[in-house]
């Protein structure tokens, strides 16, 4: 509206008055802020330009008629020069008394509407391209999951394990705000599960097919076994059963009936099965995690009742011509523990970084650990010249284990627990599968070959 066509709204002043000038101010009681709110959420609604025009001019007249009728007729208007062209952006009007000093702003919507349309279709715009740019980034070509990470020069191309996908999703996070509100880490991960949904058929035909070891440690055996077994208890006590010519160890019958029922084991018997174990592993190196087996002797060795702890009595039990790898190397190394009459079992876990011990009557001895701590760091810094911190390892006394419920089982439960953990299954048998494990590690023996 030009200041000329709208003088004739108010009275004419028959003599000037003195003014102050004052800051244009929005007056709320003549209803023009309502107005404004109004403009601003056609606009935030992103409604068409004509229909957004007509609203805006018709409330802007209707307010302006009824709030100036309501205006004293003892004021005086300022006029401020505009060309014919602009646009009011505001009209002050002062009254005779200094304290009723009233400022009215006239907003120009239309022109404020059509800025307010254009800034969020730009936004709009924006935020679609973004988004179609991020997402691709994500590309399927020939099979491949691409996913561009901004630390790296190359993509990353690996989809045989998560690490891609782990990858995708960090640069989801690192995306703008505008997209996270958008729900680009949603989509994000949608496309991925696709992905390797429709990849895993692909995938599987390469990796070599997983085997199910839970069901070996209880294989039913056979009833030439159990006769063989049998016939062995049986025989001449002096009578030699079989020899293991590595090891040096002798099997005559009256050191294989400890495996009778009711009977303790002793060194010969546990020594031998230990070496067949390791022989197992090194025949099928896949299906078993690394380990090392001590013998019954290596603890009473380390650890002389008379003269405590001694690892130059040890040292050369560990060389590299003798066993053809380092103790650092393995996952679990197991150290049988014999304590008067009763038998535990000490486990250095490299691998989860904690020393374990296993008492089928979930007893505790520290002293135990604590000294194979301070073994460890020494093997370790005389075979591979490397200082070993494992005062932040854990130490570990296992109570969710199988109990033995009888006073003779005791070398039994420590044979099956290194038996089950360098398969890398649970301890998940009990006092009932005694019977069956003393038979069968009694056929093994005599076939000198762990199963």
């Amino acid at each position: 509206m030009a200041p000329g066509n709208h003088h004739h709204r108010y009275p004419q002043v028959k003599s000037p008055l003195r003014r102050q000038l004052h800051a244009p101010s929005p007056v709320r009681k003549f209803g023009l802020s309502a107005l404004t709110k109004r403009n601003r959420q056609v606009s935030g609604n992103v409604v068409g330009a004509s229909s957004l025009t007509s609203d805006c001019n018709s409330s802007e007249r209707n307010t302006l008629d009824s709030g100036l009728q309501h205006y004293r007729t003892d004021i005086e208007v300022i006029d401020v020069d505009h060309d014919d062209d602009d646009e009011v952006e505001y009209v002050e009007v002062i009254s005779d008394d200094d304290d009723e000093v009233e400022i009215v702003e006239n907003v120009v919507a239309m022109q404020e509407s059509e800025d307010k349309v254009e800034i969020v279709e730009n936004v709009v715009a924006m935020e679609e391209s973004e988004k179609e740019e991020s997402l691709d980034d994500v590309n399927l070509k020939n099979g491949s999951f691409m996913v561009v990470d901004d630390s790296r020069d190359d993509p990353v191309t690996d989809v045989c394990s998560f690490e891609a996908y782990r990858k995708a999703l960090e640069s989801a996070e690192n995306r703008t705000s505008k997209l996270k509100a958008r729900g680009f880490g949603d989509v994000l991960r949608e496309r991925c599960r696709g992905l390797l949904r429709s990849l895993r058929s692909f995938f599987r035909q390469d990796e070599e097919p997983l085997v199910d070891v839970r069901g070996e440690p209880f294989q039913s055996l056979s009833k030439e076994d159990v006769t063989a077994v049998k016939k062995a208890f049986s025989a001449n006590v002096q009578n030699i059963l079989v020899t293991h010519e590595k090891s040096n160890i002798d099997i005559s019958v009256e050191k294989l009936r400890c495996l009778k029922p009711g009977q303790w084991l002793n060194d010969e018997v546990i020594n031998l099965y230990l070496v067949l174990l390791k022989e197992r592993e090194a025949r099928e190196p896949k299906k078993f995690i690394k380990c090392h087996f001590f013998n019954t002797f290596f603890f009473t060795k380390l650890v002389h009742s008379a003269t405590g702890y001694n690892y130059s009595a040890v040292r050369r039990w560990t060389s590299m011509k003798k066993l053809g790898y380092h103790l650092i190397d393995c996952d679990k190394i197991f150290i049988p523990i014999h304590m008067n009459i009763h038998w535990t079992l000490a486990v250095i876990n490299i691998k989860e970084r904690k020393f374990q011990y296993l008492d089928s009557f979930k007893g505790r001895e520290p002293r135990i650990l604590d000294a194979l701590a301070r073994y460890f760091a020494d093997e370790v810094k005389d075979k591979n010249e490397v200082d070993v911190d494992v005062s932040q390892w854990r130490q570990e006394f296992v109570h969710d284990l199988p109990e033995q419920r009888n006073g003779f089982d005791c070398g039994m439960f420590m044979l099956k627990y290194m038996d089950f953990y360098s398969r890398g299954l649970d301890l998940c048998f009990t006092q009932e599968h005694m019977p069956y494990f003393r038979v069968r590690t009694a056929k093994e023996i005599l076939q000198l070959r762990a199963e």
